[in-house]
């Protein structure tokens, strides 16, 4: 078997080791005996599955809505509002924001339209 074959099928591995006090370990052992796996398995299991929520969250990657509030998102999108003066502004100052760090390229005049 070449090395890199055996590399491809066996990924590196990391270390993670914590000092816990006993009544923690112990919580952790009963749990991981409940599920039947060991100790060291149910961590990754667990700590791995509450980072993943977490870094999920995080990045709005799911976000769950009441039935209450999905109706009223819905409803939101069924009748747009128009944009009011304060976003009016927004959006001019940032397009002269914009304009100012960029020139863009010129854009094709009616004139110069076949």
């Amino acid at each position: 078997m070449s090395i890199s074959r055996r590399s491809a099928n066996h990924p590196e591995k990391g270390r993670i080791t914590a000092r816990v006090p006993l009544n923690v370990q112990e919580t952790i052992q009963r749990a991981a005996e409940l599920t039947g796996v060991p100790v060291n398995a149910y961590i990754v299991q667990v700590v791995h599955q509450h980072a993943q929520d977490f870094i999920d969250r995080h990045e709005m990657k799911n976000i769950v809505l009441s039935e209450r509030d999905s109706e009223w998102f819905l409803e939101q999108l069924a009748k747009p509002r128009s944009p009011n003066a304060k976003l009016k502004n927004a959006l001019a100052a940032y397009r002269e924001a914009v304009d100012d760090d960029e020139d863009p390229p010129a854009l094709p005049t009616a004139e110069g339209v076949a």
